[in-house]
């Protein structure tokens, strides 16, 4: 069967919608922690609080931008007309967000509160037609597998610019709050431009066939139940959520690692450009493995096995050099492709909405999975704060042997808790590579019966 794909040219325009994600959303879940904790000043049970709260909002506002972006009728399209006016938004609040203006103690709360509530919703503004706009570019499941590895890819040099550059970029731009906030206005202009190149790409293909009042009315209660019996839906959304959460509690706990258990903020640069080389030699070799394995297998083993170099560093958290660079490199390759899969994935759940209800609903789906994603990054981050506020943590001091085992368990341990709740849900996954195909075949013999 032939299907519908996207011009090539198309694919990498549209990727760079990777790249703005990304870069956004490894900042926040990799530095943002510290930052408020180390550099503004706030408590860190007051950030655990944030973080939770944010996500409540989030558990309304989400699904209800996914079925906004279902039903828009636009000349721009579905989904674009929301990427281009939101991106510059949200690009100023990545700003604001790592900014430090000097306020009273309460103040600081109210500020940080208010700036990272309009960030979420910013981005929920954004990334969720972003990510819609995957099934809607190409038919194939094969490219699917291709264009998510294409975001992915650009989503490996968001990680370069963040983990890799950050503290070096930060300290050359005057280091301190002024540095963090110089860094942050260069990360929201890259990350406004970024999505504005996405948008372009999916212009072909985001079309509206029917006019503003020939469109179904939105129905909230109706829309829901397409993602409530969505077996297949509701089990990547767990698996993707906990693989997220142990890598937003890994990321929360990195910084403190190094600076308090090993008394080597100097290696962070070095061991995330180790890991960010194995997770791009992986991205390469997502479509070829999926094809070998398929994508529910290789995501459960991959999961599996990035238990493994986890295991290793939580029995020998001050092992030699060595020993860590070769745990990092063996986890960033084999990490990456449940985090990758995800989003492969995602499609064949709008496919199989549209084939068991008859009824296609791609911004809902995706709004469901970057909620998930949202959400475990927010509760690792939580998690990570509350559990250090208490055992007692204070910030830029010599910490208890309470403190360091909590780092510890945060950096290697709660990651390896994640994976294992990751590998029980995808267990019930039910769509394999065989029942996909069929499913396509039946939907292309429905479209052709319409026509």
């Amino acid at each position: 069967m032939e299907y519908r794909k996207a011009k090539w040219a198309d694919v990498v325009k549209y990727s760079f919608g990777g790249l703005g994600s990304n870069l956004a959303f490894i900042l926040a879940m990799s530095y943002l922690t510290f930052f408020y904790t180390d550099i503004f000043g706030i408590p860190t049970m007051v950030v655990s609080g944030l973080m939770l709260i944010s996500r409540f909002i989030d558990a309304f506002t989400d699904p209800l931008m996914g079925m906004l972006g279902d039903h828009t009728v636009s000349k721009w399209g579905k989904f674009r007309p929301w990427i281009m006016a939101g991106a510059p938004f949200l690009g100023v609040l990545i700003w604001l967000l790592f900014t430090a203006p000097d306020l009273s103690p309460t103040m600081k709360i109210v500020y940080a509160y208010v700036v990272y509530i309009a960030y979420s919703l910013a981005s929920t503004v954004v990334n969720i037609p972003y990510h819609s706009l995957t099934p809607v570019l190409s038919d194939d499941p094969q490219q699917r597998t291709v264009i998510v590895s294409f975001k992915q890819g650009m989503g490996t040099i968001s990680q370069l610019i963040i983990t890799v550059l950050a503290l070096p970029l930060v300290n050359a731009f005057g280091g301190g709050a002024a540095g963090w906030s110089r860094y942050g206005a260069l990360i929201g202009v890259m990350t406004c431009i970024s999505f504005w190149i996405c948008a372009w790409g999916g212009k072909p293909y985001d079309k509206c066939e029917t006019k503003k009042t020939d469109a179904p009315k939105m129905n909230m209660l109706k829309d829901l139940q397409l993602l409530v019996k969505n077996k297949p839906m509701l089990m990547l959304m767990i698996a993707f959520g906990t693989d997220v959460l142990a890598n937003a509690c890994t990321s929360a706990a990195n910084m403190y690692y190094f600076k308090y258990v090993l008394g080597r903020e100097d290696l962070v640069p070095t061991t995330s450009m180790i890991t960010l080389v194995t997770s791009v030699i992986a991205i390469f070799c997502l479509p070829v493995l999926t094809r070998l394995l398929g994508k529910k297998k290789l995501y459960w083993l991959g999961s599996a096995c990035s238990c493994i170099p986890l295991l290793i560093m939580w029995i020998r958290p001050t092992a030699g050099t060595a020993i860590l660079m070769g745990s990092l490199a063996a986890f960033g390759f084999i990490s990456r492709f449940p985090a990758n899969l995800g989003w492969a994935m995602l499609p064949e759940c709008s496919d199989y909405a549209e084939w068991k209800f008859g009824q296609r609903a791609d911004g809902l789906m995706s709004s469901s999975l970057t909620f998930i994603n949202k959400f475990g990054m927010a509760i690792g981050g939580f998690l990570a704060s509350f559990l250090l506020g208490l055992v007692g943590f204070v910030a830029n001091q010599e910490q208890t042997q309470a403190c360091l085992n909590m780092i510890v368990f945060l950096r290697w341990g709660t990651p390896i808790i994640g994976y294992l709740c990751s590998l029980a849900s995808m267990w019930f996954y039910e769509l394999t590579d065989d029942k996909t195909a069929m499913i396509r075949r039946e939907l292309e013999e429905r479209k052709h019966k319409n026509a």
